[in-house]
């Protein structure tokens, strides 16, 4: 009998200096050659083209409210945790406490301008084997709000 899988996902993660994984290596290059010092990227300045090898891997949000919803998410991402991100808010993937943490890390990545990478794991529905690596990066919208561009890449 197939189980049904838990509404949201849980994670265990843990700050790391900088990123190792060669492709959040690339995406953070790219992020510093793309913005001004001390700013965020301007989102008229990300052209995912300059990044196809990556794009599997990458994802965008934006705030909403004191949640952040994702707008684009790559498809290695969410064959990976065997879940559609796309139009979800964190709250809605991470449950209410997780997703309110994940939110509150956001807000200091775009308020700070500073990239975030953290490296860690996930928490049941069977993925504990997957070690990942996610590096956050803000980004600003046409209309001045801030959202946070990553990438997300496991570690095999």
């Amino acid at each position: 009998m197939l189980q049904k899988k838990p509404e949201t996902l849980g994670y265990s993660s843990g700050p790391v200096d900088a990123p190792s994984h060669v492709n959040n290596q690339a995406l953070l290059t790219y992020w510093e050659n793309g913005r001004s010092s001390g700013r965020p990227l301007m989102r008229e300045d990300f052209d995912p083209l300059h990044l196809p090898k990556l794009l599997p891997g990458i994802f965008l949000t934006e705030p909403v409210g004191t949640d952040f919803r994702f707008r684009l998410v790559g498809s290695q991402v969410e064959e990976r945790i065997q879940r559609k991100l796309t139009g979800k808010t964190l709250s809605e993937v991470f449950g209410s406490d997780l997703g309110r943490e994940t939110a509150d890390l956001y807000r200091n990545v775009t308020e700070n301008c500073t990239p975030l990478t953290l490296r860690g794991h996930y928490v049941g529905d069977n993925l504990e084997h997957i070690n990942f690596e996610v590096l956050h990066l803000a980004i600003q919208f046409e209309d001045g709000t801030c959202g946070v561009i990553g990438g997300q890449f496991a570690f095999e």
